[in-house]
């Protein structure tokens, strides 16, 4: 064989391992994108089913907020009221409307009798 017949037949062995080599890269890279596709899909299901967790859970914690808001709307209001009713003379409770002016006049006219 010549020379240049046993460095083409080189060369083409060499070509042919090259070839097998890429097409066992190419496998792989098949497989991981595969691999990468998989996860990615699985990632988005658990990140819609934890956005819909985070809403209920939102939807539960405003639920508690106005439900507290609530409760303290109407301890303030019932604090209001037992702090405004204040004693009469005679020992009656009014609400805020008996002012300091009916004390005294009050006041005055106990002493006066």
């Amino acid at each position: 064989m010549s020379q240049y017949a046993e460095q083409t037949q080189k060369q083409f062995a060499e070509l042919e391992a090259r070839h097998e080599r890429m097409k066992k890269l190419t496998a792989t890279m098949e497989k991981i994108v595969k691999a990468l596709q998989e996860g990615h899909a699985q990632l988005s299901k658990a990140s819609e089913e934890t956005n819909q967790r985070l809403n209920v859970v939102s939807e539960e914690q405003n639920h508690r907020k106005r439900y507290s808001n609530c409760l303290a709307q109407g301890i303030n209001k019932l604090f209001n009221v037992y702090h405004n009713m204040k004693p009469q003379p005679q020992g009656h409770f009014m609400d805020n409307s008996y002012h300091q002016d009916d004390i005294k006049t009050d006041a005055m006219l106990m002493n006066k009798s």
